[in-house]
């Protein structure tokens, strides 16, 4: 247990250390419409079409879901000189994506997205973009929270591991891996799961996700060796490279290739085989369960986030369908 404590000790540090290398982008002030308050940040890292999965990783933070506040972190001038008069900038992920596909289905969006919502293919663009546009609302991860947004409380709840845990945060959904049959009988792929779901792989998700077994038995190396592909989800992402960077200390010989994607290439590929493992955030459909099984790794929610500098701190549930369907599009209409 020793060895597992240095492990999580380890972990977090590092994830301080990428805290204090985040860097702020500069806020977009204007805006008459919501393409031209995304303007700035979408020419960089966003995407003006609806789009497939694309690879990349999530920014890291410490545990935001247990040590973030629905407080303002963003300096008074700037709340109190927020013009609510603007059009909302709404920012939403790709169709194919995890997170996009919980989102709109426990908010009731469905499938009337605003038309003139800036979609990203991945977890990171979403947080630049509402980091660097004051108008901004999006969604991500809990996971993947960072201090230079902030998470709204839905339905007078904010997001942290124990919301999530007795279910009072509703936009939550579990974290899955999934694998064809030939994956299923690899003792690689076999032993890998085992430690996911073992006393230290619960406590590595719980650096910033939610455990999904508090009586999880405590892993034994078996020694083994040899390569694994991983790949989909971007949310699921920095879970997973924590898990194989403390895996990989239990059995060195071990190489894990882990790409991104999204949940869609995650699911396409481990059925295929290309993948030996896939990354999800969403749960299989009928017809994907025919040819995969899936195993949840841990819990996690989805943050509506806003630039720091606006002062709104909560929402309903419904109003966040509002916004997203874009029946509301300024924020002095949010009441």
């Amino acid at each position: 247990m020793k060895k597992t404590a240095l492990i999580v000790i380890a972990y977090a540090l590092m994830l301080s250390i990428a805290v204090a290398c985040i860097g702020c982008g500069a806020p977009n002030d204007s805006g008459d419409s919501a393409q031209d308050t995304a303007a700035s940040g979408n020419s960089a890292t966003g995407n003006s079409s609806s789009g497939s999965d694309s690879s990349g990783s999530n920014s890291s933070s410490n545990n935001s879901s247990s040590n973030t506040s629905s407080e303002d972190t963003a300096p008074a001038a700037r709340v109190a000189n927020f013009n609510a008069d603007r059009v909302i900038a709404v920012y939403t992920r790709e169709d194919g994506s995890g997170t996009r596909d919980a989102f709109v289905s426990i908010t009731g969006v469905g499938g009337d997205m605003y038309v003139e919502a800036i979609v990203n293919n991945q977890t990171d663009q979403i947080l630049t973009n509402v980091e660097g546009n004051e108008t901004a609302i999006g969604y991500v991860s809990v996971g993947s929270l960072n201090p230079n947004v902030k998470a709204l409380e839905i339905d007078s709840v904010y997001p942290s591991n124990e919301t999530i845990i007795d279910g009072s945060y509703k936009l939550q959904r579990p974290l899955l891996v999934c694998v064809n049959s030939d994956s299923e009988g690899n003792p690689l792929v076999q032993d890998f799961i085992a430690f996911m779901l073992s006393a230290e792989g619960q406590d590595i998700s719980a650096t910033k996700w939610t455990k999904i077994d508090t009586r999880a038995p405590a892993y034994t190396s078996g020694g083994m060796s040899g390569t694994l592909k991983v790949g989909g989800s971007t949310s699921v992402d920095p879970l997973m490279q924590a898990l194989s960077q403390a895996y990989k200390i239990y059995n060195p010989n071990v190489v894990i290739e882990i790409s991104g994607g999204g949940s869609g290439t995650g699911i396409s590929e481990a059925t295929s085989g290309v993948l030996d493992i896939g990354m999800s955030s969403r749960a299989l459909r009928d017809n994907e369960k025919e040819a995969l099984k899936s195993i949840d790794i841990a819990l996690d929610g989805v943050a509506v986030i806003v630039n720091p500098a606006n002062p709104v701190t909560g929402m309903s549930i419904e109003q966040v369908r509002e916004i997203f369907t874009g029946e509301v599009t300024r924020w002095s209409d949010v009441g």
